[in-house]
């Protein structure tokens, strides 16, 4: 019998079937997706605030360096501040995914929803803020503002004094700034705002009246001064039209004069950055804009 011809069939056939095996392999790399999905990047999570040095110890800062604050009208870690107040003392806001920084107890951070329905971070029973007067990473311009604004401590409570050493190293500084030449006579006039008619200095900038000074002397120093300056003068001030509050002079206790109307000394707030912004207006619920007939403007 002729077996070449069987012999090369199934050749032929052994060739088919390893073509056919040779497919089947090559499709198996299609199990890769899962590879794909396990790799999908995870949430962000962000930190929301962080701790440094300072001279009153540990305090809070936000992710900028920035100081945080707390406010004593906030009850119950209840958020108290908003439309001007909150232009002064912006609140800390965050995302759904945050978290606190190394040497800090998350446990003692939790989050509040505002009005608005924005997410402020809480500290203990503190919502935190930042201080608009604030420009740079170590300043607490902030600081006793109004005696209800303080710096917050790396164990959430509030920190109501600061060593002399800080205030001392700046305090220097206030002479000279005080010292630099000012118009003389100082003209004060009204400006037209959209909480009235209100006093402003000679270059237009909001004044503004503290009500913890209610028999007509300065009460506002120190950490306080740094946040709400004197208004100084040097000389005799003259009202500009329109104003009948009697415009006179007190002790400035930092040194020389400030601006005095009616019965309220005058003070600048470092938080209006030009002529015309009233960023301190109502802050602390002692703060408020005065009126050309002296009186303090509270709506």
């Amino acid at each position: 019998m002729n077996l070449k011809p069987l012999i090369g069939l199934a050749a032929l056939a052994a060739v088919g079937l390893a073509a056919c095996g040779g497919g089947s392999h090559d499709a198996t790399p299609a199990a890769a997706p899962p590879a794909s999905i396990a790799s999908a990047p995870a949430p962000a999570t962000t930190i929301a605030v962080k701790v440094a040095d300072a001279a009153g110890g540990k305090i809070l800062v936000g992710t900028n360096g920035k100081t945080l604050y707390g406010f004593t009208n906030d009850v119950s870690a209840t958020s108290t501040c908003y439309s001007t107040c909150a232009q002064a003392w912006p609140p800390v806001l965050v995302g759904s995914e945050w978290m606190v920084g190394p040497g800090l107890d998350s446990g003692v951070f939790s989050t509040i929803t505002r009005d608005d329905g924005t997410t402020q971070l809480v500290a203990g029973k503190f919502p935190l803020y930042e201080y608009a007067g604030d420009a740079a990473p170590g300043d607490t311009n902030g600081q006793a503002s109004g005696d209800v604004w303080y710096v917050v401590g790396s164990d959430a409570k509030l920190i109501k004094e600061l060593p002399a050493a800080a205030p001392a190293a700046t305090a220097p500084a206030a002479p000279a700034t005080t010292a630099a030449p000012a118009p003389a006579p100082a003209s004060i006039k009204l400006a037209d705002t959209p909480l009235g008619k209100i006093i402003v200095d000679a270059e237009g900038r909001t004044l503004y009246a503290f009500t913890n000074d209610k028999d007509g002397t300065s009460t506002c120093a120190g950490a306080c001064a740094k946040a709400w300056p004197a208004a100084s003068i040097t000389g005799d001030p003259v009202a500009g039209d329109g104003i009948s509050a009697a415009l006179t002079t007190v002790d400035n206790p930092a040194g020389g004069k400030m601006l005095k109307a009616g019965k309220w000394p005058l003070y600048r707030f470092s938080g209006d950055a030009a002529p015309g912004d009233t960023n301190g207006q109502g802050s602390g619920g002692v703060w408020f804009v005065v009126g050309a007939d002296g009186k303090l403007i509270k709506g």
